[in-house]
């Protein structure tokens, strides 16, 4: 396996940075793994998985997408001013922008097939832009994709609310009046113990989050509309330890099996897992591993 750094830029611009992982022989296939809130591309999990990808003779490419650590800086294309982004300070639906200049990248280098995987956030930024691609009718890019990997995806509203507990409300009506003031993208430290946000970004998950809000776990009523046109084969996994999930991974994994009708599924979850699979970093590559083949998604 060869590692190389990537410089390359979103569709708006921004300068992005990513490693990209490739096998002794040529491949037309790639995985691009989306990390998670306050993440970046340096982990363990991606050197697995990447190793993994690469003795089946897959591409593998992690990159920092806007909102790796909590706080960070980039500069524009078009000036040479910085501009904060970071899991604190980005919008959500920037994520659009961030995957396809990642995919554009890549068939540039020569990568027709496309396997998206996304963890945690990552997992709510890919299906977003997966539907945008839909809503777009951008035909070019959804040919291009040729599976989904979703890794422990995250109800972000309703998590919202359990990590800010009673302060919820209060919180949100201060933002609120901080977007009514006109700053709403203005960095905000509510006290010594939290790390800087950016209000908008927060009112986001909380309000404007119609297209985000897709993963209804605790809801019988959903139909989990936006992870149904996926037509891709699509492989699902959480684990059962310390998952940011408010329902049992036994009911998550029955409910979405039973409402998700894509006939090329593998819903499941690790025993002994947690949120970021420490420590069972190979029995989930082993996993995807089984998705890959079963699903010849390494077809050269």
């Amino acid at each position: 396996m060869q590692i190389e750094k990537v410089y390359f830029n979103s569709v708006d611009n921004l300068n992005l940075i990513g490693l990209l992982h490739t096998p002794k022989k040529k491949t037309d296939t790639v995985v691009i793994s989306i990390h998670g809130i306050t993440s970046n591309c340096l982990k363990r999990r991606d050197d697995i998985l990447a190793q993994k990808c690469t003795d089946l003779g897959i591409a593998y490419f992690c990159f920092n997408n806007r909102g790796h650590e909590i706080i960070c800086n980039y500069g524009r294309i078009e000036d040479n001013n910085m501009h904060f982004y970071g899991s604190g300070a980005e919008s959500i639906y920037d994520s659009y922008f961030d995957i396809k200049g990642t995919m554009l990248e890549m068939q540039k280098r020569g990568y027709s097939k496309i396997i998206l995987q996304g963890h945690s956030m990552g997992c709510t930024k890919t299906v977003y832009t997966y539907n945008e691609f839909l809503n777009n009718n951008e035909t070019t890019m959804l040919d291009a994709i040729t599976g989904v990997i979703l890794l422990s995806m995250v109800d972000i509203p309703t998590a919202l609310k359990e990590f800010l507990g009673k302060d919820y409300k209060k919180i949100i009506s201060y933002f609120q009046l901080l977007k009514k003031r006109g700053k709403g993208d203005k960095l905000v430290v509510l006290d010594a113990n939290t790390p800087p946000v950016r209000p908008n970004s927060i009112l986001e998950y909380a309000e404007d989050n119609k297209k985000i809000d897709f993963a209804k776990f605790g809801d019988n009523r959903t139909s989990f509309k936006e992870l149904n046109n996926i037509k891709v084969p699509l492989f699902m996994r959480w684990g059962n330890i310390n998952e940011l999930i408010f329902q049992s991974p036994d009911e998550i994994v029955d409910k979405l099996n039973e409402k998700i009708k894509n006939e090329n599924k593998d819903i499941s979850y690790i025993k002994g897992a947690n949120h970021n699979y420490t420590g069972k970093e190979e029995e989930l590559a082993e996993e995807i591993e089984k998705f890959i083949e079963k699903y010849d998604l390494n077809k050269n």
